[in-house]
């Protein structure tokens, strides 16, 4: 059997137990006593089991996924700027997709549309072609904002936020951006369970 095809299912096949007991086993629940916890992870282990990032991302409401599109990979500010955002993602267990739009409004537009069409990310980071950017004027953000997905807009003086603007280069740029990003989406997971 394929290492990504083993399940909760199947492990409790193999030990018969029901799929919950499984569940919360792996998930150090009180419920369940320390021989079938023992038992369940050591199974577990032995068949390579890897939680399916999709079923936790159902169940918690959370992709993990971070939407990144950036207009120039070739400019050191924008490069910079994807490094920390990839440092501080994976420090907090957040995988990205990063888009470059090439300088070109058309792609900027279309990679939007894309990200918040397949309703896979949780946050966006992004940056305009557009020397100005003007909230207004973006209509291709419009479907995130109305889907309440936290955008955080970055150019090369600053990373801003509703209406905060800080002064950052680069690389803390990119950390910080996902340090906001990451404060948003937890607000808005406490907003959605009150």
């Amino acid at each position: 059997m394929r290492t990504n095809s083993i399940t909760l299912k199947y492990i409790g096949s193999v030990l018969n137990l029901s799929v919950s007991t499984v569940s919360k086993a792996l998930n150090n629940s009180s419920e369940i006593s320390i021989k079938t916890k023992t038992k369940v992870v050591k199974t577990a282990k032995a068949l390579n089991y890897k939680p399916n990032i999709h079923a936790s991302a159902l169940k918690n409401k959370r992709s993990y996924i971070l939407g990144i599109i950036l207009p120039d990979l070739k400019d050191d500010f924008f490069l910079e700027s994807l490094n920390g955002i990839t440092e501080e993602s994976s420090r907090n267990d957040y995988r990205i997709m990063a888009y470059q739009s090439c300088n070109d409004f058309n792609k900027e537009v279309e990679y939007s549309n894309l990200l918040s069409k397949s309703n896979i990310i949780d946050g966006l980071i992004f940056s305009s072609i557009k020397r100005t950017f003007l909230p207004k004027e973006c209509g291709h953000l419009e479907n995130f904002i109305s889907g309440g997905i936290p955008i955080i807009y970055i150019n090369k003086q600053k990373r801003v936020s509703v209406n905060s603007c800080h002064h950052e280069k680069g690389f803390e740029i990119g950390k910080n951006s996902v340090k906001e990003l990451l404060s948003k989406i937890k607000d808005n997971q406490l907003n959605l369970s009150a």
